[in-house]
């Protein structure tokens, strides 16, 4: 079973993503220019939002360098006691997941991605050990976490967004998600540019002038957005736990249409809802994205923007894909806030009243994938 998650949604003068040399990004495709932004920025967005975190109602992971300082902290203790812990801790991580950095001997030299269970895992056998007066056997300690922890976690975004353990592959979880690069269904040359001041307040009344200058470039456009779960490897990511790995797609579904990447939001304000959101459960193919549908960009008509073009650009594309390559028959539900008439009998009648019905139509039918 694969869910498909397409969304259309504009997004008035901003920038939500830069480029190094501060200019949000970009990309051609379809022989122009697009606005971009990155796949990692909206799953970082997503990953870290509170709408995620209250709707999957389970602990999340933590990226970090710092797990031994974490641990010490966890354990707490008198100095004696602080540095025992840090020195077995430091050789746990070091044996489990992967070297320390040679610049920061606290630090391990590549960010860990880290559920509650395995931190607490390892806390609770150090506890155990300081309460036992028992230097620990950190090979055994490490040969038991890796045989616990291997090909599943108990976090629901490590699940769905895998992790990577160079020195430890045993550790690795393949991810259960992809989220594409948004890019602008129409052609947007170049950013534009915002030339500010500031005033310092204490100048003297006689003073004119501004006490610093400077540009924010900021773009504006209507995005293509796609993702896609892998209910089956998600299922398998979680250990089999049927009832969060539901929870895991439901809130995903939600933070995909309302959580947008936050950069330069205090000074574009770029919270915008999506102008139309499509999900499709398939139980016998790998999905696909329809990014295609706007390879020739498309072109705003007289007193009309990019957004109900691109929607109609879309319902059309997908029309032509499902007639050509279709297996099986899918689940489908369709958000249409604009209320724009869809070119489909089937996407009208696919058609549901709010978001939390859009989610309720995928999760049920994951029900008895």
């Amino acid at each position: 079973m694969i869910i498909e998650l397409h969304a259309l949604q504009s997004f008035a003068p901003s920038n939500l993503n830069r480029d190094d040399t501060g200019n949000p990004k970009d990309a051609l495709f379809g022989g122009v220019r697009r606005a971009r932004i990155s796949s990692q920025s909206a799953k970082r967005a997503m990953r870290v939002s509170d709408v995620f975190k209250n709707a999957v109602k389970a602990p999340t992971g933590t990226r970090t360098k710092n797990l031994v300082t974490h641990v010490v902290d966890k354990l707490g203790g008198d100095e004696a006691s602080r540095d025992w812990t840090q020195k077995r801790a430091l050789a746990i991580a070091e044996d489990l997941y992967a070297k320390m950095d040679r610049k920061s001997e606290l630090q391990t030299s590549v960010l860990l991605y880290l559920s509650d269970e395995e931190i607490n895992a390892i806390v609770d056998l150090l506890a155990e050990a300081q309460a036992n007066n028992a230097d620990p056997d950190i090979k055994a300690i490490s040969k038991g976490l890796v045989k616990q922890l291997a090909n599943r976690t108990s976090a629901p975004d490590i699940a769905l967004f895998g992790r990577m353990l160079a020195e430890k592959p045993a550790l690795n979880i393949d991810a259960a998600c992809q989220v594409a690069h948004a890019i602008s269904t129409h052609e947007v040359n170049t950013a534009e540019f915002d030339y500010f001041t500031a005033v310092d307040d204490f100048n003297p009344k006689e003073e004119t002038g501004a006490g610093m200058l400077g540009l924010v470039a900021y773009n504006s456009a209507t995005y293509y957005r796609c993702a896609r779960i892998d209910w089956g490897q998600l299922l398998e990511n979680l250990g089999g736990d049927a009832g969060l790995a539901r929870q895991t797609v439901g809130a995903f579904m939600r933070a995909f249409a309302l959580v947008v990447p936050t950069g330069m939001k205090n000074s574009f304000v770029n919270q915008h809802a999506p102008d139309f959101l499509l999900a499709v459960a398939r139980p016998d193919n790998d999905g696909q994205s329809l990014a295609n549908a706007f390879e020739k960009p498309v072109r705003n008509g007289r007193n009309s923007g990019f957004a109900e073009p691109s929607i109609e650009a879309l319902c059309h594309y997908w029309n032509q894909v499902e007639g050509c390559f279709r297996l099986g028959e899918p689940t489908v539900a369709a958000l249409n806030p604009r209320g724009c008439q869809l070119p489909s009998e089937e996407l009208e009648n696919a058609a549901v009243a709010n978001l939390g019905k859009w989610v309720d139509v995928m999760t049920a039918a994951l029900a008895g994938a």
